[in-house]
């Protein structure tokens, strides 16, 4: 995503970037998503802590180095198995970390309600509450409190309507230790071993 920001004037650096993006695109063109319908197994470790049905949403605060923007990402799974999922630059800078989970939260939220829309059109159960995870409890805390404090007042009050849709039950929202934090991967680089641990957690297995 932010390679492409330079596309109208690129450099030689950024043509370096883009080689090694297609090793990897390479490297792993043999990986495919695998939907089983089943439970979490034992293996990754990621998915012990979590329900057949439920979310995972993460930002990473003031990354991008010209405009301090944040990114959002997002995935979500049904019956173990991952069937949305986003990476995007937040439209405004986030004051803080709290805020850019909060407005990640927001969006996830978004994503979420659609799912629900398509489940209940095609006559197909539907998770109540639907578990959202996010490794941010103070974005947790302003998410489930009714009161405004220092650290919400700010916060666009668009994002507030996180707190009517948790108060209808149809969504909950969890901490999930940062080291669980599957979409880590779609928000920023990680090192070699937590790209893998975080691969096959997100339903993406070898063919070969």
């Amino acid at each position: 995503m932010s390679l492409g920001q330079y596309n109208s004037n690129p450099t030689r650096a950024h043509l370096l970037v883009a080689k090694r993006v297609l090793r990897y695109i390479s490297g792993t063109r043999d990986y495919a998503l695998e939907y089983n319908f089943t439970h979490p197994s034992p293996d990754p470790p990621t998915r012990l802590i979590l329900p057949a049905d439920f979310g995972v949403v993460d930002a990473d605060w003031a990354s991008d180095a010209n405009t301090r923007r944040s990114v959002s990402g997002y995935a979500f799974f049904l019956y173990s198995s991952l069937v949305s999922w986003s990476s995007t630059k937040q439209k405004t800078v986030a004051l803080s970390s709290t805020e850019a989970e909060y407005m990640a939260l927001s969006h996830a939220i978004r994503e979420a309600i659609s799912i629900r829309f398509l489940l209940t059109s095609l006559d197909l159960p539907v998770p109540r509450p639907l578990q959202i995870f996010c490794d941010n409890k103070s974005a947790l805390d302003i998410a489930n409190s009714e009161s405004t404090t220092s650290r919400s007042k700010h916060i666009d009050i668009r994002y507030h309507f996180i707190r009517d849709q948790l108060k209808t039950g149809s969504f909950s929202a969890s901490w999930i230790s940062t080291s669980d934090m599957i979409t880590d991967i779609l928000t920023k680089a990680l090192p070699k071993a937590l790209h893998y641990k975080f691969v096959p957690a997100l339903g993406l297995v070898s063919r070969s």
